[in-house]
């Protein structure tokens, strides 16, 4: 665990009015096992226990609210929201009035229904498939470069869209047969398919990109935050609660350093 002393070095290097009035924190109330809202109305997650872990790090209180995917950057950029716990993807977009906080690797996943026949080993296989996906996900844009590179580029069928509102909705679009596949973090997948027996994953996971912690561009509070992450690696806290999820791998981090675009 922390010393007094090094928590009381997180909590100076607050701005005052974090120290004042705590942190607002979204949280995406949809993404299991990052994030999410359990059949208590609970907030449950590896990134929500890092959250709980941060916020007694920091010495101050976190005002936790659930929200869509879709909510959390308007909210952040209209100072609603301080922090938003939504396993972000660090996009250009995005770096534009966000920096981002790692708080591990995540790969790219495919899944299909479990009585599928349909195989997904190379990035090839994609083309002429019907996706189901989460509308303006990292996951969406991710599958639309692909389709634009592997498939219509080189002359094979393109990828069928069926975007829908979240992840819950395109998985439910995969197991009602209204769509082939569908791609999300392969964490995700990998528990919608444990925790429905409808689904199972492919063979192809993409290379693993940072999921992230969002804050407001140019806020000091997104130093701050990964310096309270960065106690939680070296003391043992992070791995521990990685270790709960069962997600404890070669993609936990070992430093934390701000994500702001600006990166020579």
């Amino acid at each position: 665990m922390a010393q007094a002393a090094e928590i009381a070095k997180l909590y100076d290097a607050l701005p005052a009015h974090y120290q004042e009035n705590g942190v607002n924190v979204a949280v995406f109330n949809d993404w299991a096992p990052d994030e999410f809202v359990d059949k208590d109305g609970k907030l449950e997650g590896w990134s929500v226990d890092l959250a709980r872990a941060i916020q007694d790090r920091l010495g101050v209180p976190f005002h936790y609210q659930a929200t869509s995917f879709d909510a959390v950057i308007p909210g952040l950029v209209a100072k609603r929201f301080d922090a938003g716990f939504a396993s972000f993807g660090s996009t250009p977009e995005r770096l534009k009035v966000l920096d981002f906080v790692p708080q591990r690797k995540i790969g790219t996943g495919f899944a299909v229904p479990a009585s599928s026949d349909l195989k997904i080993d190379d990035v090839r296989d994609i083309c002429g498939v019907t996706f189901a996906v989460q509308a303006g996900s990292w996951d969406d844009q991710t599958l639309t470069r692909l389709d634009k590179e592997e498939c219509v580029a080189k002359g094979r069928p393109a990828v069928k869209f069926e975007r829908q509102k979240d992840q819950a909705s395109a998985e439910l679009a995969v197991r009602s047969g209204r769509a082939q596949a569908t791609i999300a973090a392969d964490v995700k997948l990998a528990y919608a398919a444990k925790q429905t027996g409808a689904l199972k994953l492919t063979s192809l996971v993409l290379a693993p990109v940072d999921s992230c912690i969002g804050v407001r561009k140019g806020d000091p509070l997104g130093k701050v935050l990964a310096d309270a992450l960065q106690s939680l690696v070296d003391d043992g806290t992070y791995e521990k609660i990685m270790k709960k999820w069962g997600i404890a791998d070669d993609r936990m981090l070992k430093k934390i350093t701000v994500i702001t675009g600006n990166d020579s």
